[in-house]
């Protein structure tokens, strides 16, 4: 494993696309909650601040509102995992690497890598983010309280970009690859749990993206919801559980597919 993970680390070290996605995707995390605290802290009246409770970057809520902000831009690390995997085919180096006595599972074990390496990069990521926000911009003193909602993040980033690796490996082509999980994740899910929702009632809540949006609400549309008298229909063990399964399949359609046709 140590001399696949070297290799992989030898193709992107000078790739400039990889670094570029890389700041896009730290950026996509840090730059979002800037601008929500600016609205909150600055643009949102004085007098109705109040009506709004404690800031959501104050500590234990920071975990939260980091996460949930994050969970909508985590699609960056699946383009970026796109762009790797479809190279592959693209400049025929799996077909080398298999050459040089790599075994189709070590092409598989390869691409899993990054699914793990990018999720962390993320996960890091938005932890230094609560850390910057809860400490310089919340008045509250630190707190592990609520800490549950960056793994909750984690396990969501992991599922797109299982979801990515899995059109990657099924289409093999960047552009197309780039659009389908696009498409998916910004208009067909959305579709999907709408129709889902609308037949089979809470069941739509289980489909893979969904799950995580369900774990991980925004702060202030938690507390209208909740005002409002909207419940979340399952324990999170359910949508967690649903998260757990998708990854499952994802990966295992990833391994039938490298494994048992001609690459």
């Amino acid at each position: 494993m140590l001399q696949i993970i070297k290799i992989e680390w030898l193709k992107v070290k000078y790739y400039r696309t990889f670094w570029v996605f890389i700041g896009l995707g730290l950026l996509s995390i840090l730059a979002p909650n800037f601008i929500i605290h600016d609205v909150f802290a600055r643009r949102i009246p004085k007098e109705a601040q109040p009506l709004l409770g404690p800031s959501i970057y104050d500590f234990p809520t920071v975990w939260q509102t980091v996460s949930s902000v994050g969970s909508y831009t985590s699609g960056i690390f699946g383009l970026l995992l796109i762009t790797l995997v479809t190279n592959e085919f693209t400049y025929k180096t799996h077909r080398q690497n298999i050459i040089d006595g790599w075994e189709r599972r070590d092409f598989v074990l390869s691409k899993l890598f990054w699914v793990v390496t990018l999720a962390l990069v993320a996960f890091l990521a938005s932890l230094i983010a609560v850390f910057i926000f809860g400490s310089f911009y919340g008045k509250a003193a630190f707190s592990l309280e609520n800490s549950h909602y960056i793994f909750y993040y984690l396990l969501q980033v992991i599922v797109s970009l299982s979801l990515a690796l899995c059109l990657a490996i099924l289409v093999k082509r960047t552009g197309l690859a780039i659009i389908l999980f696009i498409g998916y994740t910004m208009f067909l899910e959305q579709l999907l749990v709408f129709i889902a929702k609308r037949n089979w009632g809470n069941a739509g809540g289980l489909l893979p993206l969904q799950a995580g949006d369900e774990l991980l609400p925004f702060p202030v549309m938690e507390k209208v919801e909740k005002l409002a008298g909207y419940q979340v229909p399952y324990d999170n063990g359910v949508y967690l559980m649903a998260m757990v399964i998708y990854i499952v399949l994802l990966v295992f359609v990833v391994f039938s597919k490298t494994t048992r046709t001609d690459l």
